[in-house]
């Protein structure tokens, strides 16, 4: 699918990948609707201005899609000032990271909620119209987590990997009729989200185990336009060794668990986690 003149709407747009996300799409010539919390607005607004570079439309909105209500209020008004949507990029996450047993509820009802639930939601409200058009495309950006199911990430993990199989089971669903899907599913990503985020506000040695490696936003956000052109179904952003292990894990999981172990990505998870709890505990302070 083409991407010059098309409406594009993207959740979490505001900073890590989403920012990258929405100047991909603005130099391939799509007009930009960019969604995020009320909090985020000057974020909104800064990235509607640096948008008007490429002499697209760019508009800013905000709600937050743990509220089904404001779902469905941003999305009639989205239609009103924005106009009909034809690509709906979902980006928007919370990237819950933590000892299970340590979680509370809400945490992980509304990591549920944003990450997983209010796609479908959002698309249930879209994809309508697309029907009709016989022309639309969704993306929803995943993680490696989803595909290997990453402890400390469990929750995290569980939404991502409910997102990899919707995606699937949709393009299956809605084959021949105009209307497409995509998921993308980065590895560790350097410099935006929360993982770069954690390692700005610690002072403990996090580096990335060589293993695992990182992967830029720019790479993803390049991907992303390229599964809408080239209408790519699961694409897995991070080393090419990713791809192995995810086939792996399908396969022969208790062996995929002892390899983990053997390249230390448990323990460093939990120190990402502890490290992650002690900088919401300072911002709290």
């Amino acid at each position: 699918m083409e991407i010059k003149n098309k409406n594009v709407l993207i959740t979490g747009a505001s900073r890590g990948i989403g920012c990258y996300i929405a100047h991909e799409i603005a130099k391939y010539g799509g007009n930009v609707a960019l969604l995020a919390l009320s909090s985020d607005l000057m974020h909104l607004q800064s990235l509607e201005k640096e948008l008007m570079q490429f002499n697209i439309n760019a508009k800013s909105f905000t709600a937050d899609l743990s509220d089904n209500q404001q779902i469905s209020d941003v999305i009639k008004k989205i239609a009103e000032k924005f106009g009909e949507i034809d690509i709906f990029i979902s980006n928007a996450a919370i990237e819950s990271v933590g000892i299970f047993e340590h979680q509370t509820e809400h945490v992980i009802e509304k990591t549920v909620a944003v990450n997983l639930l209010a796609p479908l939601l959002i698309t249930k409200k879209l994809l309508p119209k697309m029907l009709t058009r016989k022309s639309g495309h969704i993306v929803a950006i995943s993680s490696f987590a989803g595909k290997l199911g990453s402890p400390y990430q469990s929750v995290y993990s569980a939404t991502k990997a409910g997102l990899n199989k919707w995606i699937l089971g949709m393009k299956r669903e809605f084959k021949g009729s105009g209307v497409s899907f995509s998921v993308i599913s980065p590895n560790y990503v350097s410099n935006a989200g929360m993982y770069a985020d954690v390692l700005k506000k610690t002072n403990e040695d996090l580096r990335t185990p060589k293993v695992a490696g990182e992967v830029t936003p720019q790479k993803v956000a390049r991907m992303v336009v390229r599964s809408i052109m080239k209408d790519k179904t699961d694409k897995i952003v991070g080393a090419p060794l990713l791809i192995a292990v995810s086939i792996l894990n399908e396969l022969v999981p208790n062996f995929v668990t002892s390899m983990l172990g053997f390249f230390k990505i448990p323990q460093y998870n939990k120190k990402l986690a502890s490290a992650h709890h002690n900088a919401n505990e300072k911002d709290i302070e």
